[in-house]
């Protein structure tokens, strides 16, 4: 089994909270002995998905795309920006158009976790946000979704105990999900 994590944020320190949420989904898959890839929309140069471009498309835009393609189970995390999904998040989902030929097409029969987090208590419209984009690449999300809120997000600096084991649960679903 191969798990993706897609951080849809464009954060690029170790800190930061969408690394942080995404290195501790990683280190479960590992304590499972499951492949794990992380992907970081900061480590790629993604340009702006134009349908009818004639350029040929980036390599790295094709290592992004591939990343779903293989992977069995997802899980993809963002920060709330103005009631949804990062910008570039969507942007970045919009070049899985290239695998519309793909038998199966999209991310057909891909099992998705949803994790947003917000200043306040709206990050369940950045979840939902996903989970439409997610459905419309047919791929299924699990039912059990994490919004999280950035006032009760860390204990002693630490990941707070409450939203480990809600990560905890959605990664044992996940995998539960391929047997």
């Amino acid at each position: 089994m191969k798990a993706l994590i897609f951080n849809g944020s464009l954060d690029e320190e170790a800190f930061r909270t969408s690394r942080r949420i995404a290195q501790y989904y990683a280190d479960q898959f590992s304590a499972l002995n499951i492949e794990v890839q992380q992907v970081h929309l900061s480590d790629y140069q993604i340009p702006i998905f134009h349908p009818r471009n004639t350029e040929p498309t980036p390599q790295s835009v094709l290592d992004f795309v591939e990343a779903f393609v293989t992977s069995d189970v997802q899980i993809w995390l963002t920060p709330l920006y103005h009631g949804g999904m990062a910008g570039v998040m969507k942007n970045a989902l919009d070049w899985l158009e290239l695998t519309s030929s793909n038998k199966p097409a999209y991310l057909t029969n891909k099992v998705v976790g949803l994790g947003c987090w917000s200043g306040g208590n709206q990050a369940m419209q950045g979840v939902q946000a996903m989970d439409n984009v997610a459905k419309a690449l047919r791929a299924w999300t699990l039912p059990y979704q994490i919004s999280m809120n950035s006032s009760d997000m860390y204990e002693n600096n630490e990941l707070a105990n409450f939203y480990k084991s809600k990560i905890s649960l959605m990664v044992d679903l996940l995998v539960e999900s391929q047997k």
